[in-house]
């Protein structure tokens, strides 16, 4: 191999690298959702009203970005359509896994929805080609098992609320495999806004016919309100569709499943929730997959 090939590959596995790590950052933002989402609903917020609130705010918040460092700008009309394409895939899919949220426990909804990385990795090799090595299928194996553990669902559930749940998982694994080609050379925050617009518009429209997006009085709905916008919306989307492009959708699903483990941890540092040995067990083969995948 010529010295240029050796300094492209090393080059490529860099850029490998710092995807994996803002894919992790991701996981790390988007785990803290579950906990401001408890304490907005402990402030009286429902969850069509929540939901409003979270994207406009967030839209807000990247328009203004976008605004000061003078990147608010038009973009060609066809790729326009597709960033609004990847935010309908990104609206229905929250609306059938809020929804399932109603039907289902949430251990056995988390354990579901975290099948995408499994659903990612397969169609990834039959659509997109990608290699599915020894590792890659280990690290896949670890971040299941670890799930499974972590989880530990008790019971399936009304079988609509497992369906949606499922296909939810579906639509994300296609929104991660669109996302992938379609992010390269793109502004990733600009292209975060576009993505979310459609949830915003959506979720507004909704909320204002049901007479429900009324201005939050109070600072205890305000603070996680706000953390829900900034962290786990826009901080973790500008992140994941940064890294995604550079590390691939599947060592993105599967390093993605650290989140599960980041939130049992805040839930045991912030609201008091106890973690069973057995969850430990499986937050090891979680971490044990991320390490596998990403110093291959």
């Amino acid at each position: 191999m010529s010295s240029a090939a050796v300094q492209d590959e090393r080059a490529r596995r860099l850029e490998a690298r710092r995807g994996d790590w803002m894919v992790l950052l991701s996981a790390v933002f988007f785990s803290t959702m579950p906990v401001f989402g408890r304490l907005a609903y402990a402030a009286g917020m429902e969850i069509v009203e929540l939901l409003a609130w979270r994207f406009v705010l967030a839209i807000v918040l990247l328009s203004a970005c976008l605004w000061l460092t003078g990147r608010l700008k038009p973009i060609p009309p066809r790729r326009a359509l597709a960033y609004l394409a990847m935010g309908l895939c990104y609206l229905v899919m929250s609306f059938l896994y809020f929804h399932a949220l109603k039907r289902s426990p949430v251990s056995t909804l988390t354990l579901l929805f975290y099948t995408y990385p499994a659903i990612v990795t397969l169609l990834a090799l039959l659509l997109h080609r990608e290699t599915i090595g020894r590792r890659k299928a280990l690290a896949l194996a670890l971040a299941l098992g670890g799930c499974l553990l972590v989880l530990r669902p008790a019971e399936l559930g009304d079988w609509r609320g497992a369906a949606m749940a499922l296909t939810a998982a579906a639509m994300y694994s296609g929104f991660l495999l669109a996302g992938t080609p379609l992010m390269r050379g793109s502004d990733t925050m600009l292209a975060t806004a576009w993505i979310l617009s459609v949830s915003a518009v959506a979720y507004a429209l909704a909320a204002w016919w049901g007479g429900r997006m009324s201005v939050p009085r109070t600072l205890d709905a305000w603070l996680p309100l706000l953390g829900i916008a900034l962290v786990a919306t826009v901080l973790s989307d500008l992140t994941f569709f940064w890294g995604l492009p550079r590390t691939g959708a599947s060592r993105a699903a599967i390093l993605s499943t650290i989140e599960p483990v980041c939130t049992l941890a805040l839930a045991a540092l912030f609201l008091d929730e106890s973690i069973p040995a057995a969850r430990f067990l499986g937050g090891g083969l979680i971490l044990g997959s991320v390490l596998l995948i990403h110093w291959d």
